[in-house]
C-alpha cells in the first residue's frame, strides 16, 4: 500500500514521521556544512603553513603548483558545501519556509496551513519537503568528498615541497 492511498493523516502519525525525516536530512545538512567548515580551515592553514616561499628549484616549482592547485580545488569545493541551496518553491506549500514567505499575509498562511493540516495533506508536503532536501544532502556530501580527495592530493604535493624547502 502507498502513502497516496492512504486515508488522510487523522491522526498525525503520517505527518510525524515524515517530520522526522525532515529532521534527520536537516541534522545531515548541518553536518556536512560544519565539515566543509572545517576543510576551509584546515585548507588555509595548510597552505599557510606549507606553502610559504615559491621554490627556484623545477622539482619543488612542479610540487608547489601542483599542491597550491589541490589546495584551491578543496577550498573552492568546501565553500560551495556552505553555501545554501533551496528546495524548489512551489508557492503552495506550507511546510517550505520559502513558500511561507512568500503568503501575502499571515493569515492567509494561517489558513493555508489549516486547510492542508484539516485535508491531512501536511505529510504529502513534508514527502515532497524530503526528497528536495535529500537531492541537497547529496550535492553536498558528494562536494564535500571531493574536497577531501583534492586536500589530500594538495597536501601529499605540499609535505615534500616543504621538506625540500627546509
Amino acid at each position: 500500500m502507498l502513502l497516496r492511498d492512504l486515508p488522510p493523516d487523522e491522526n498525525g502519525l503520517v505527518t510525524t514521521m515524515a517530520k522526522g525525516v525532515n529532521d534527520l536530512l536537516n541534522y545531515y545538512i548541518q553536518v556536512a556544512d560544519a565539515k566543509a567548515s572545517i576543510m576551509i580551515a584546515g585548507t588555509v592553514a595548510s597552505a599557510t603553513f606549507l606553502l610559504t616561499s615559491f621554490p627556484s628549484q623545477w622539482s619543488a616549482r612542479l610540487l608547489f603548483v601542483m599542491a597550491a592547485s589541490g589546495l584551491v580545488v578543496s577550498l573552492a569545493l568546501a565553500i560551495w558545501v556552505v553555501i545554501p541551496r533551496l528546495p524548489k518553491n512551489t508557492g503552495q506549500g506550507s511546510v517550505f519556509w520559502g513558500d511561507i514567505a512568500n503568503c501575502p499575509s499571515a493569515s492567509e498562511y494561517r489558513d493555508r496551513f489549516s486547510a492542508a493540516a484539516t485535508n491531512g495533506l501536511l505529510d504529502d508536503e513534508y514527502c515532497i519537503l524530503n526528497y528536495q532536501t535529500a537531492i541537497i544532502v547529496r550535492s553536498k556530501i558528494n562536494l564535500l568528498r571531493k574536497s577531501i580527495l583534492f586536500f589530500l592530493w594538495g597536501i601529499l604535493m605540499a609535505i615534500p615541497h616543504h621538506l625540500l624547502q627546509s
